[in-house]
């Protein structure tokens, strides 16, 4: 996708642009999957909720957390099972945030 930038994305987050954060999140950049895992934090959306669980799984460490604090914000109860799943991540970090997203979900 020509033109991508991780000011564009967060923009996109912002306005509540769903369409064009699942459009974009086709991308291999790194730099841009972590922003869009952080951007769809501010949209309450179906299909970019699948996403952010599919970052669940994603080998970069930093994009599971940012997809776990986004779930977390969209307050997302049917993230409860794909979040248990990271509470033994090998990374403590992701491991750490799982459980302090899990206690916010059960909220």
């Amino acid at each position: 996708m020509m033109g991508l930038s991780e000011e564009k994305i967060a923009k996109w987050g912002q306005s509540g642009k769903a369409a064009k954060l699942v459009k974009a999140a086709g991308t291999r950049k790194e730099n841009l999957k972590l922003a869009l895992a952080k951007a769809m934090g501010n949209v309450k959306d179906e299909q970019t909720f699948n996403i952010l669980i599919t970052y669940l799984r994603d080998r970069n460490p930093e994009i599971r957390i940012a997809a776990l604090e986004s779930l977390e914000k969209i307050n997302s109860k049917n993230a409860i099972e794909h979040v248990r799943g990271l509470i033994n991540d090998p990374d403590p970090k992701v491991s750490e945030k799982a459980r302090s997203v899990l206690k916010a979900l059960h909220r």
